[in-house]
């Protein structure tokens, strides 16, 4: 990945041109061109690595919306398909190309917001085959194309084809296709029509464009007709379902027969048995003319598990040996008279995978698995390698010990075999390797909550290591599917990937000294990894202070160059301080054990000045016997000083500790509240105040993670109460106790109260909380002028990624709002499509809007059509700035007519 900031993603459609290297947007209604049909209807793919597995998940989504609702088929490519897609990222953001280009790989690229569910379907209706809409050459029939409101150079988009590019297939006009644009798309203006659908004549009415939810009954018409799909049966993804053969009157069966298809998909690691309940097909020699045939795949090349006519008996169950299977029912005039066949199936999970490689997925991935599963799976591959797997998709119900859904893995293959791991929640669990050729791997849901549940590959794994010529000179780390070698600290590794020569870093054991980036204060180098451990005597600290500090990045996504700091307590265990780049100096670091790691990484682009450190080790005399303190022993340079839990303070002999003050105000955006003497229980006849106050605009957020205190059924004794203002005066917000934590407690304005009490009987172990800021909420304008913010850290910070902040701004009845923007940075794009202002007239965005704004230029002031505005802030995932400040006040409505006309709230009809 390159590393400058990705171009911005555009929401767009583009195709191929009679020029096979050129893209332009692209168009729809069935294509003409025969070439283009993907042969017998099968789609292979790839998706490339750099997706994540949630994107992965959605593809397939989108893949069997399509094959729910007709006879496409979407594959996962191998080597015997010549011509396939690759879900991929470039530069047109939402593209892809119309129909099978025929030359390899083809692109469907799905950019910076396009993967949404109804987009990636809209994308592979391209693939499919299908242009827009709106540009078949009879759309002049059913909608209007607006020119003058087309954004500048985008008119193309809206010319109309030639019958001689689209063949629409005799079926109407589709207002509902998931192909057809909006009515203002590449508008000028957001409420400008690009494109007007023709009213109905009878009620007047015009009916809606550019839905994004599901195929419309055109788009799966059309498909069927387009690839020729068979005019009975149909497509399962369900785990058991049972179906019947259509019985056909006489005179309704062509010579040349009727053709009946069933496409039945599971996931990955389940295999499908089909039971035959009822046979009645007319038997001719081998079952040629009239019979049921079952293939395992997903296309009549796939192998035969078996051809069935006749009526004496029954055929045993036909089990496939993958996740699909196909049922055709072929008929000729013969079998007039006779019934056909009913047939049921299942989709079993688990089983014995001899093979070298795979996939496994939960039941009915990627959507929820179902209740009360499990699933056994015993992996073998050959003797000489080993079992990995590596996890694509993770999301199982959470629980500390995974008593409740959960997946377990066994070195071997019985349910005795040395553990690997027990898993669930949503992080993805690391690479997992057996140490045979064999793996048990068990899936188990219960009758609760149902997750998505996981997408893995499992591959035959051989440690390379494990032999004598991997030519590693130092050490040899074994990898899925390779290896690598390593250097020890103080080397690193030659270009030719084996040997290892000095570099920079070492392992240092002398008290104090100082610590440079390579070639410091030059340039560093590219492409440099550096390893400093330093250590000091048991019972010794390590302080690190960086005296200067210039690397690429802005520390808050250290993806390049970077310095990593951390304490290793043991070969094992290694703590970690932090990852520091950008400009500003990292705080002073000191360590938990005896040696303390740094390590230093720079890619191959951007190079700065580096880094210098100074560093000394000093004695721990909080190692032993805590220092004498009775509380807390706090290391400092040269000595020690004892301090106290919360609600305590420190004696005059400086190491004991008495009851305190207990009133606490608290302006800092985060942060961590404690009952007094927490963890330990608290005292009696205590009473402790906490008043948080943050930027105006936002509103203090309280979540309780411990709470423990005396129960009763009114909290008349020991008790935790808060307050939505800065006193006990102001309204409750709630009272409690016992040994449930309260619920997520968010104030309606800037200031939150908290009081702590307790009495002389009873103590518990008290409460543990964490204090945040909440951006939006309901604002009281007045006569006074107010202010709000952006974000809470204002002034000191630019604002947070992925923001997404109402605000209501509400007068008294009879007044307005009047809005002023003091200042204003956000990430400049020409649309707003990134980080952006939107006012709205009103309590909702139901209302008329005043515009949306980004970049460096202030908006025009605002003045409300009634008592309220509603501001919406948002932000994206990329650049982040300074953020905004703004000022509202209560003005009467006539006060209005006093601003300038360029400053007059616009009247909207």
């Amino acid at each position: 990945m390159t590393k400058a900031k990705k171009n911005k993603r555009k929401d767009r459609i583009r195709q191929i041109t009679e020029k096979p290297t050129a893209l332009i947007r692209s168009r729809r209604a069935a294509t003409a061109r025969k070439e283009r049909i993907w042969d017998f209807g099968v789609i292979p793919y790839e998706i490339d690595a750099n997706f994540s597995g949630a994107h992965k998940a959605l593809f397939k989504q989108a893949m069997r919306h399509w094959e729910n609702f007709t006879c496409v088929k979407f594959v996962e490519r191998t080597a015997d398909h010549p011509h396939f897609i690759v879900f991929t990222e470039r530069a047109c953001g939402c593209c892809s190309f119309v129909g099978k280009r025929g030359n390899g790989a083809q692109a469907i690229s799905i950019g910076k917001n396009c993967d949404k569910f109804g987009i990636v379907v809209h994308e592979l209706g391209h693939v499919v085959g299908f242009w827009h809409e709106h540009t078949r050459p009879d759309r002049d029939n059913h909608v209007h194309i607006i020119r003058e409101n087309i954004m500048a150079g985008q008119e193309y988009n809206f010319n109309k084809l030639t019958s001689e590019e689209v063949n629409s297939l005799g079926l109407s006009y589709d207002f509902d296709s998931i192909m057809h644009y909006a009515r203002n798309t590449f508008s000028k203006g957001t409420y400008l029509d690009t494109i007007l659908p023709q009213a109905d004549p009878e009620t007047k009415s015009r009916p809606e464009i550019g839905q994004r939810i599901r195929l419309s009954e055109g788009d799966i018409s059309q498909t069927n007709k387009l690839y020729k799909c068979p005019k009975c049966g149909r497509t399962f993804q369900e785990n058991k379902a049972s179906f019947t053969s259509p019985v056909f009157p006489p005179g309704t069966v062509s010579e040349d027969g009727e053709r009946c298809e069933w496409r039945i998909t599971a996931t990955h690691g389940e295999r499908i048995v089909l039971n035959i309940t009822e046979l009645d097909v007319f038997k001719g020699d081998n079952c040629k003319y009239d019979y049921v045939e079952i293939r395992d795949g997903y296309w009549h090349k796939s192998p035969l598990l078996g051809r069935f006519c006749g009526s004496t008996r029954l055929p045993d169950p036909v089990m496939s040996s993958g996740s699909r299977m196909l049922v055709t029912f072929q008929s000729s005039p013969r079998q007039i008279g006779y019934k056909g066949f009913s047939a049921s199936y299942e989709a079993l999970c688990g089983g014995d995978l001899n093979v070298d490689s795979g996939h496994l997925e939960s039941p009915n991935f990627p959507d929820d698995y179902q209740p009360n599963k499990e699933c056994t799976w015993k992996i073998t591959v050959p003797s000489d390698y080993q079992v990995a797997l590596k996890f694509q998709s993770f999301e199982i119900e959470n629980h500390d010990n995974c008593v409740y859904d959960f997946l377990e893995i066994r070195d071997g293959h019985e349910p005795t075999s040395p553990l690997i791991g027990v898993y669930c929640g949503y992080n993805i669990p690391e690479d997992i390797k057996s140490s045979s050729n064999k793996m048990w791997i068990k899936f188990v849901s219960d009758n609760s909550v149902q997750k998505a549940g996981f997408s893995a590959i499992f591959m035959n794994e051989f440690d390379e290591c494990a032999s004598l010529d991997h030519g590693c000179e130092h050490s040899c780390v074994n990898t899925l599917g390779g290896y690598e070698c390593q250097c020890r600290i103080g080397f690193e590794l030659h270009s030719d990937g084996k040997r290892c020569e000095d570099a920079c870093g070492g392992l240092i054991d002398s008290p104090n000294g100082t610590i440079i980036s390579p070639s410091f204060p030059d340039l560093y180098p590219s492409n440099k990894h550096c390893i400093w451990e330093i250590f000091a005597p048991p019972q010794y600290r390590i302080t690190l202070n960086f005296t200067h500090f210039d690397l690429e990045g802005n520390n808050q996504d250290c993806e390049y160059d970077h310095v990593e700091v951390r304490s290793k307590l043991s070969e094992n265990e290694l703590r970690k301080h932090g990852v520091f780049c950008g400009t500003h100096l990292p705080p002073v670091v000191t360590s938990e054990g005896n040696v303390l790691r740094i390590e230093f990484a720079s890619d191959n682009s951007v190079q700065k000045t580096g880094f210098a450190a100074v560093y000394f080790t000093d004695k721990d005399e909080c190692a032993v016997n805590n220092g004498g303190c009775q509380q807390e022993c706090r290391n400092t340079i040269g000595s020690y000083v004892c301090a106290c839990n919360n609600g305590f303070t420190l004696h005059e002999n400086g190491h004991d500790c008495k009851e305190g003050g207990c009133k606490h105000e608290i302006r800092a955006p985060y942060g961590e509240v404690l009952s007094p003497n927490y963890p330990h229980p608290y005292p009696a006849r205590k009473e402790c105040v906490w008043h948080f106050t943050t930027t105006p605009g936002h509103r203090i957020k309280l979540v309780f993670h411990e709470f423990e205190i005396e129960s009763h059924h009114e909290c008349a004794y020991d008790h935790v109460a808060l307050f939505d203002g800065d006193s006990s005066e102001d309204t409750t917000l709630g009272r409690f106790c016992g040994l449930k934590a309260p619920p997520p407690i968010a104030a309606s304005g800037n200031e939150l109260y908290m009081v702590f009490k307790s009495d002389a009987s009873v103590q518990r172990k008290g409460f543990q909380a964490t204090h945040a800021t909440v951006c939006g909420g309901h604002l009281q304008a007045t006569t006074g002028v107010k202010h709000f913010y952006s974000h809470a850290k204002y002034g000191d910070h630019n604002y947070e990624n992925k923001e997404d902040c109402d605000w209501i701004i509400e007068a008294p009845a009879g007044k307005n709002v009047h809005l002023t923007f003091l200042t204003f940075e956000l990430e400049d794009e020409h649309e707003c499509g990134y980080d952006s202002i939107e006012v709205f007239q009103g309590f909702d965005d139901s209302g008329p809007t005043n515009g949306r704004y980004c970049g460096n230029r202030v908006p025009p002031e605002i003045v409300s059509l009634n008592e309220a505005l509603l501001v919406r802030f948002k932000s994206d995932d990329t650049i982040n700035s300074k953020g905004f400040s703004a000022a509202y006040v209560a003005i009467d409505e006539n006060e209005n007519e006093d601003l300038p006309k360029s400053q007059q709230s616009v009247r909207y009809n």
